[in-house]
């Protein structure tokens, strides 16, 4: 059985002002460099409350960071998973460019599977749209239609702020996101993706939610989330007992 060790992150909502990821870089380039694999389950970026004034430029700067982790460990596998707030169409083509010139770097746009254990950001758990044929087209084109909407005003961004400051945002993600909705909807995709416990899936990596979480046993898998990087909310680096075995 061979064991590999592994880290996983999701939700730095790196260059959003609410964003806490630029506190803990340290910690991340720590792992890094002790792993051989280290997953990135979307909404690493945001594009839709960036700071940066374009797209371009948002997009530009996270080449740039993406490029950097890369030359952290060279040896280390780093798996890109696309999240909600990082499905900008522009920004999907230069990662699928630049995955080409750092073979080491791959990109999944929805889920991925090592061994028993699966990887997915989470945003199935709302989307809405019933896993029929056509679920990941359908959720790729809802999460494209909320990245090319119009940038939110400066009032929206001072407003957000004032919710994260007061820890609003937090009390909210506690409500909408119960236990049992969470992971009844995320257990219902696995299975129908081919990657319930029925196919040998013991372990469920994601994030989305906002909410931590580790080793919440549901249906015969245990469900882990690392919370957020955002200010006022629970954030960890989750270390990965990966077995790829089959």
């Amino acid at each position: 059985m061979k064991r590999r060790k592994a880290h996983f992150v999701s939700d730095l909502h790196l260059f959003a002002n609410r964003s806490s990821a630029p506190s803990i870089h340290d910690a991340i380039e720590h792992a890094l460099r002790t792993s051989d694999t280290f997953v990135l389950g979307g909404d690493i970026f945001d594009f839709r409350w960036s700071r940066y004034r374009s797209h371009e430029e948002t997009i530009e700067q996270s080449l740039h960071w993406l490029k950097g982790l890369v030359a952290i460990n060279p040896e280390c596998r780093i798996h890109y998973l696309l999240g909600n707030h990082d499905a900008n169409p522009a920004f999907i083509s230069a990662l699928k460019s630049l995955s080409c010139d750092y073979p080491q770097l791959v990109h999944h746009p929805h889920i991925l599977r090592l061994g028993g254990t699966a990887f997915l950001h989470g945003d199935v758990i709302d989307s809405k749209i019933p896993f029929s044929a056509d679920f990941h087209e359908l959720l790729d084109a809802r999460r494209a239609a909320e990245e090319l909407r119009s940038r939110p005003p400066g009032i929206q961004h001072a407003l957000y702020d004032v919710a994260v400051q007061t820890r609003v945002h937090r009390v909210v993600a506690n409500l909408a996101n119960s236990n049992s909705k969470v992971l009844g909807r995320v257990t219902q995709y696995l299975s129908w993706a081919g990657h319930g416990p029925e196919s040998g899936t013991r372990k469920v990596y994601f994030g989305h939610t906002h909410r931590s979480m580790e080793n919440v046993s549901f249906q015969g898998m245990q469900f882990s989330n690392p919370g957020a990087a955002i200010k006022g909310m629970d954030f960890r680096i989750i270390e990965v007992d990966l077995d790829e075995s089959r």
